[in-house]
């Protein structure tokens, strides 16, 4: 796939992390103190409650499949920087 519009992906780019890392905030919410922020504010598997919990796994999908795409795209050196890799 090639990105004719790098400002429009990079957008996309940045609401998929932003949308992962608020999910990770409220399972980690879950996970510490039993409290599921979704639920209280939606109900308890509400139709909004499924498409929040569905807009993570979206995101968090395209994080996984599109890796190494999204850091050619924002021009990332790898990680973590090794001997190996400062050499190149």
């Amino acid at each position: 796939m090639r990105d004719y519009d790098n400002g429009y992906m990079k957008g996309i780019d940045v609401i998929a992390a932003f949308i992962l890392a608020v999910g990770g905030l409220c399972w980690g919410a879950v996970g510490l103190f039993a409290f599921n922020p979704v639920e209280t504010v939606f109900g308890v598997m509400s139709p909004i409650s499924r498409l929040i919990y569905l807009l993570f796994g979206v995101a968090a999908l395209y994080e996984i499949l599109f890796y190494r795409i999204i850091q050619r795209r924002w021009e990332c050196k790898p990680w973590p920087e090794t001997a190996e890799t400062s050499a190149v």
